[in-house]
């Protein structure tokens, strides 16, 4: 193959981050021609609504995966944690190192110089796993709805509207934005703001016939790839879709893989919180990740975590 077409959002930070594969896919082969093909999907252009609402799952990849399936690019690139858990058919996914800090961050408004667990604080996110831990975090604060891009988000935040919005800190590293935002920066550590699953990392996704196989291989992370099948095994298991206020953060240590999950209510007042690990194996590194998940979303659900997502589902269309 002497050419070839990547498929991915048409966002800044989309293209940003392609970029970041496109430029080690040049070092690797340079003879190769590569094209982007920036692809508008539903998520991008229903702007409004909250995302749990205009399609659930893959409202930022089912454009990108028809044009796929139908030959019109080669590749798709996505962040990992707008991918369905659920496997697609007659498509394969690969998961690149290194992954992106997974933690996320409060942005202050430039004139706002208070505290976020003042009363009345106004908080902005789009995302229910962002805004019940917040609540529970901060419960006298308002937290509000957020749409839009990392520009948009923060173009609306200097209107006034907002106090502080939540964004990830991967976003902002892969945008260029991290410093120039530093003085009104707060990371939230993971102990406080559980990740999604997912999050921080990039989704190669490819044709299972494909001849790029071969190719891509070498960029793929089996550390980075088996942290993300617990957590999102974690979220499949648990029928949960990638807009529920379910968080997962998965990483190696002391030849372990360690999982820690959260499944929470939207008001943050319930909450189940599981833990665990498995030994870390190279050669088997996916199957036990996938166990681990299922391991802990069977002790999320003994927990009442099925009762916490039913209710979310009854009470918030999704």
């Amino acid at each position: 193959m002497n050419r070839l077409v990547i498929g991915t959002r048409a966002s800044k930070l989309a293209l940003a981050q392609t970029q970041t594969v496109i430029a080690r896919l040049q070092r690797l082969y340079r003879e190769l021609e590569i094209i982007v093909e920036p692809i508008h999907t539903r998520g991008d252009r229903v702007t409004e609504a909250p995302l749990a609402r205009i399609g659930g799952d893959g409202v930022f990849v089912t454009e990108i995966e028809r044009a796929l399936r139908a030959g019109a690019v080669d590749l798709a690139i996505h962040s990992l944690k707008d991918l369905p858990t659920a496997p697609s058919e007659g498509l394969l996914v690969l998961v690149p190192g290194p992954r992106e800090d997974v933690r996320d961050v409060l942005v202050r408004r430039r004139d706002f110089l208070g505290l976020p667990s003042e009363p009345g604080v106004r908080i902005g996110t789009c995302s229910l796993r962002r805004a019940a831990q917040l609540r529970a975090l901060y419960p006298q604060a308002q937290i509000l709805p957020l749409r839009g891009n990392v520009d948009t988000r923060l173009r609306k935040l200097e209107t006034g509207d907002y106090d502080l919005i939540v964004l990830a800190a991967a976003g902002l590293h892969r945008l260029g934005l991290f410093e120039s935002l530093a003085d009104r920066l707060e990371l939230l550590p993971i102990e406080k703001l559980l990740p999604a699953p997912g999050q921080g990392a990039l989704a190669l996704e490819l044709r299972a016939d494909s001849e790029l196989l071969p190719l891509l291989t070498p960029l793929n992370d089996v550390v980075v790839q088996a942290a993300t099948v617990a957590e999102r095994a974690f979220m499949r298991h648990l029928g949960a879709g990638c807009y529920l206020p379910v968080a997962a953060y998965a990483y190696r240590a002391d030849q372990r893989l360690h999982l820690q999950a959260l499944v929470i209510s939207l008001d943050g007042r319930r909450a189940v919180r599981v833990r665990g690990c498995v030994a870390w194996r190279p050669d088997q590194a996916l199957r036990l990740a996938n166990q681990l998940g299922v391991m802990l979303a069977e002790q999320a659900l003994a927990q009442g975590a099925e009762e916490i997502i039913a209710e979310i589902r009854a009470t918030s269309n999704v």
